[in-house]
């Protein structure tokens, strides 16, 4: 695809996001029952939301996921999102920068968010399918450079692909290639999904190649591959596959006993910290979300801020009322 069509489909991409009709519009996390302790033994002041990520530490165990890049509204959402990252001690990950890989001019956008975010968590993002499309090492290594990232998220999208004319449908034999780039990309590697989640038999598979992190993206949240078809006039074959894969609970339900020492990602649907926190009793070690974020972004980074600030607070009520004093205590 050309880099002009690619810039073309992010501003889509990040328009088309916004609509209500591109959500599944159901909570996963709603067969989850959170316990409540009508007598805690705690005091909520004391209570401790933080957590450890890649040698940083986090004020709450939130990594605002990926959005978009390479387009002039994505810088202005990039900076908000990584100042206020900075300011409230989260992590954070940019947008796939295949664009910026392909054309340094629009790298700033990318860029943009390690200037602002000296001391935060930042992922850099590409999409594993690309080291079938003539993308090496080196490729995914100048990914990781433009954001100065602790580590590369590897995002996983056949149904993305399979829904985009002329989409990158060759997935053969990725998984030695993925072994060989964990090995060789000079930092941790997390891979996700963009919205249908992951299996047990899969996150088995990457943990025995050594990826660090496995971020389920379940539905229940923005369909990226419903958004893709629509930007593509190809919605009834999206509608079909909406909620095609397994939510963000069933992902977390299989792979947790399955996996012995990666680090396991809710996202996909979580819009609040109470499904955070459910998550937590699923075995997630982090939770992300972008939608909640998005129109935060587009205003200013002090909004960008308070939502993160709101979501903590909420968090740290929540562990009060079941009796956790810190999230390592919470499930698992």
């Amino acid at each position: 695809m050309e880099k002009q069509g690619i810039a073309k489909r992010k501003c889509s991409h990040l328009e088309l996001s916004q609509l209500t009709e591109s959500q599944m519009n159901f909570d996963s996390f709603s067969g989850v029952k959170l316990p409540y302790c009508a007598l805690p033994r705690i005091k909520l002041d004391e209570i401790d939301t933080g957590t450890e990520l890649l040698g940083k530490k986090l004020n709450q165990p939130l990594i605002i996921a990926s959005m978009t890049g390479g387009v002039a509204e994505a810088k202005t959402i990039n900076a908000n999102l990584a100042k206020a990252a900075q300011k409230t001690k989260v992590a954070l990950g940019v947008g796939s920068q295949r664009i910026a890989v392909e054309d340094e001019k629009t790298a700033d956008s990318f860029k943009i968010v390690r200037r602002l975010a000296p001391d935060a968590v930042i992922f850099s993002n590409m999409a594993a399918v690309q080291l079938n499309y003539g993308y090496d090492v080196d490729d995914y290594r100048r990914a990781v450079d433009q954001v100065a990232a602790d580590a590369l998220y590897l995002h996983l999208n056949p149904l993305q692909e399979a829904l985009q004319l002329e989409g990158n449908t060759d997935f053969s034999d990725l998984l030695p290639k993925i072994e060989n780039l964990v090995s060789q990309i000079g930092v941790p590697v997390y891979v996700k999904e963009v919205g249908h989640g992951i299996s047990s038999l899969v996150a088995k598979a990457l943990e025995n190649v050594g990826v660090a992190g496995i971020d389920v993206a379940g539905t229940g949240g923005t369909s990226w591959s419903w958004i893709e078809a629509t930007n593509n006039d190809r919605a009834e074959l999206a509608a079909w596959f909406k909620n095609f894969g397994y939510t963000t609970a069933e992902s977390l339900r299989q792979i947790k006993p399955a996996i012995k020492n990666t680090a396991l990602v809710a996202s996909g649907g979580i819009r609040n910290p109470i499904q955070a926190l459910k998550s937590r009793l699923l075995g997630a070690d982090y939770y992300s979300a972008a939608r909640p974020f998005l129109t935060p972004a587009l205003q200013s980074y002090e909004e960008v801020v308070k939502t993160i600030n709101l979501w903590q607070q909420g968090l740290k009520i929540a562990m009060f009322c079941i009796n956790a004093q810190d999230w390592k205590s919470v499930g698992y």
